[in-house]
């Protein structure tokens, strides 16, 4: 019984920690936002089915108004079989891509990237909380839809 109080105490701590240290200076968020030159990093990933998933740091999307570039896991269903390849995750380069940007009524923003090129990763939305904290949902032409929750690194 006192173990098991002694790991909830601690798990608290430590996901406390952890909320305080993802938190963003609110002025260079929105100064990273209104550039559209942004790190998202993703922490969990959320399949279709359900399925959840916590990530070790170093799955990135990278936002810049020239490039788009995103390394991402992916759990679920692949509609189509790469042949030769062994990674089923999401890495993808966009030069072409239309971005838009509506802030949020309650604070944050929703951000819509389109592929113009051809691309297998057709769609990004991207919704970022004034704190920091971010969802991100992937739509591709092969893969079921996946979605990803983490935040915005400054």
């Amino acid at each position: 019984m006192m173990k098991k109080f002694v790991s909830l105490i601690l798990l608290v701590l430590t996901l406390g920690s952890l909320s305080k240290a993802q938190q963003t200076d609110p002025e260079k968020l929105q100064a990273s936002v209104d550039s559209e030159t942004f790190v998202f990093e993703a922490r969990q990933a959320n399949a279709m089915r359900g399925r959840m998933i916590q990530l070790d740091p170093g799955y990135t999307l990278s936002v810049s108004p020239s490039k788009i570039l995103g390394d991402l896991p992916f759990f679920g269903r692949s509609y189509q079989a790469t042949p030769g390849s062994s990674d089923g995750g999401l890495k993808f380069e966009w030069v072409e891509f239309d971005f838009l940007i509506k802030p949020r009524k309650k604070g944050g923003w929703d951000i819509t990237i389109e592929s113009t090129g051809h691309s297998d990763v057709r769609s990004l939305f991207l919704t970022i909380q004034k704190n920091g904290s971010a969802s991100l949902r992937v739509i591709s032409n092969s893969k079921e839809t996946i979605s990803y929750n983490g935040f915005i690194k400054e």
